[in-house]
């Protein structure tokens, strides 16, 4: 399921947009932009309760070498919404919402299932992780558990924003065979977009700024992207 922009009745600007997100939204993509700027893969994630409450929000790790007492830094296995879970209390919550940056993967939708989650809402999509998610496919047992209901991708340039951001470090730098998988699967533009940034300077400037001021001065780009993307 899309979850779809705001409707047309909002300020189509980026303060009108950003202003439209909740606070797990904008934790999350708080926590991505932190991540960014440690040198780890850009991903955010944060857990909230239906009514909104914030449980735990965590950032990826992957290159950190420590992190908070009950989080996973250092490995492949660090990832926000890894963290974001590992330190929600054992049957203390029902019906739990995980808001993330970016589509989860087969690791952590995984753990999505395990952890009794209710709701996943994710703002970027990940093609390298479309349909993982599946799980009542796999065995009978899993088809008689209730899945996750999921909203996403964010069609909207925070959607644009977020699928950017992940095409930004460790993922990709380093890595010209999954850049090469990126652009066989449609993702150039992205990829493009974020080599520019970081050629040109512009992203070391954007990173000394709060991420909402980050999203304001993009968000030219991002409608372009947007519309690269949904072509």
């Amino acid at each position: 399921m899309t979850e779809t922009e705001p409707d047309g009745h909002i300020d189509r600007t980026p303060d009108g947009v950003w202003t439209t997100l909740d606070e797990a939204w904008t934790e999350a993509f708080r926590q991505a932009w932190e991540a960014l700027r440690t040198g780890n893969v850009p991903v955010g994630a944060c857990v909230s309760t239906p009514d909104g409450r914030l449980v735990h929000a965590a950032r990826n790790r992957v290159s950190d070498d420590s992190g908070p007492p009950g989080e996973v830094w250092g490995s492949q296995l660090a990832h926000a919404e890894i963290n974001a879970l590992a330190r929600v209390p054992y049957r203390k919550h029902e019906n739990l919402v995980i808001t993330t940056t970016l589509e989860p993967c087969l690791q952590c939708s995984a753990a999505i299932r395990l952890a009794g989650i209710r709701t996943v809402r994710f703002a970027g999509a990940d093609r390298a992780w479309d349909g993982c998610h599946e799980f009542a496919r796999l065995s009978a047992r899993e088809a008689s558990h209730r899945q996750p209901e999921r909203h996403g991708p964010r069609d909207d340039e925070l959607g644009a924003f977020a699928a950017l951001i992940s095409r930004i470090g460790p993922a990709v730098n380093g890595s010209g065979e999954f850049e090469r998988w990126l652009r066989d699967t449609g993702e150039g533009a992205t990829v493009d977009l974020g080599r520019r940034l970081q050629a040109d300077g512009t992203l070391e400037r954007l990173l000394t700024r709060e991420v909402g001021d980050a999203f304001a001065e993009l968000w030219p780009l991002l409608r372009d992207l947007r519309s690269t993307l949904a072509a």
